[in-house]
């Protein structure tokens, strides 16, 4: 359960009446978000069906983008949506892990995780992938590791061999009857066109992660294999998508897009069906799997007003970074003796700087294009550019085990 005892304190900071005005306004988001979760994700069973998800959760909580921090309420909501699974599969972690564990804190004292170190190198971001899950429900059942090619499989770019942009993560759980192994992507994205490197590249990640879980998943027969995450895939009928189908992965299809304006099917959950372990609990309820749209809830585009002043404040610290920067390169210019080619190049710079200060306060000025950077932009990083994926899966397999012992198949002699 979200520790919505923290509530009392989470706006101190504030004058007593902002305190209750934020307060009230976090509560009512979160009763909004709660009828939603009710409404549109299966009812969480104590041992028949595990609610298992994934989400890149935006940027989590570095600001290098300029465009937050996360404000404290989004914390709340964040932790209710993440308490809703049973476990769930989180991308897009940065490296300052404080902003994570405030969230886990968040969460509740019932869910545990279990992350990977950042993945370095520039296309990796620096970022960590990682597994929150309910003890009460599901346990870790100790095997955990870091997906790595061997040299003869690595992705070609034609120029070099390469490993993942960032290493998949795969751990070992069980949920009652249920054991399955979990691995979680965030593929490669680059720039789009089918025709780039970069979409190549992406299409040979997805290949290549399939190709390696599908192995062991032929290998182990007694565990279910689940693949989910980021696979930056625009849509089913795209390479993208053959190559994750090519190895024999099934996928949960949803009919709405997991990006925020619902028009792309980057993230996926699939399985392996040789172990025949995988199967959708309740079917027939048209919710047994889905997307759910968060901005229907918090932060929605009526919203706008209450979150104005945060998103001018925003703004605001965009224009005095651009001026600190503005400050340090007029020193390179103002040096006597600097290198003609460096004050060039600053010259250029305080210019490009003192265009987008221009750029913001024209923003700033302008009430309706101020309202579509809030729903566009400024949302997008308070709780993600991408929605949860949920599906519900079957955990309770004592029927058939009986039926087993019933027809003499497991005697021992």
């Amino acid at each position: 359960m979200v520790a919505y005892w923290k509530l009392r304190y989470a706006f101190r900071r504030y004058a007593p009446e902002k305190q209750k005005v934020l307060l009230n306004q976090t509560i009512d988001g979160l009763k909004r978000l709660r009828a939603h979760i009710a409404a549109a994700m299966p009812i969480r069973t104590a041992g028949q069906t595990l609610l298992l998800g994934t989400w890149n959760i935006r940027n989590f909580d570095d600001n290098r983008f300029g465009n937050g921090p996360r404000l404290d309420e989004t914390f709340f909501y964040l932790a209710e949506v993440i308490s809703a699974f049973d476990i769930i599969a989180v991308q897009e972690i940065c490296e300052d892990l404080a902003p994570f564990e405030r969230l886990m804190e968040t969460v509740g004292p019932e869910h545990d995780y279990i992350i990977t170190d950042v993945t370095i190198g520039d296309a990796g971001n620096r970022e960590r992938l990682g597994f929150i899950y309910n003890r009460n429900k599901v346990h870790f059942t100790g095997v955990a590791g870091e997906l790595v090619l061997p040299f003869d499989k690595q992705i070609s770019d034609v120029t070099k061999k390469r490993q993942f942009a960032r290493t998949p993560f795969s751990c070992s759980f069980q949920s009652a009857w249920f054991k399955f192994n979990f691995a979680t992507v965030h593929i490669y994205f680059g720039e789009d066109g089918l025709t780039t490197p970069e979409f190549k590249r992406r299409v040979a990640e997805i290949d290549s992660v399939a190709d390696f879980v599908a192995k062991r998943a032929r290998e182990d027969k007694t565990t279910a294999h689940i693949l989910v995450g980021d696979f930056n895939i625009d849509a089913f009928d795209a390479p993208t998508f053959d190559a994750l189908a090519k190895h024999g992965f099934e996928v949960f299809k949803n009919k709405e897009g997991s990006n925020s304006t619902q028009t792309k099917f980057y993230d996926q959950i699939s399985f392996m069906p040789e172990a025949g372990q995988v199967s959708l609990a309740n079917a027939e309820s048209g919710k047994a799997h889905g997307v759910l749209n968060v901005f229907h809830d918090v932060f929605r585009p009526e919203d706008f007003g209450i979150h104005r002043d945060a998103v001018i404040e925003t703004l605001d610290r965009k224009i005095r970074v651009a001026n600190d920067e503005i400050a340090r390169l007029q020193k390179t210019v103002d040096t006597p003796g600097a290198n003609a080619e460096k004050v060039e190049k600053a010259r250029k710079k305080i210019a490009a700087q003192q265009e987008t200060i221009a750029e913001l306060n024209s923003l700033k000025a302008d009430e309706p294009r101020l309202g579509e950077f809030y729903e566009k932009e400024w949302r997008t990083y308070q709780i993600s550019d991408h929605f949860p994926l949920f599906v519900e899966l079957n955990i309770d397999f004592a029927a058939g085990y009986l039926d087993k012992l019933k027809n003499g198949d497991t005697i021992i002699s």
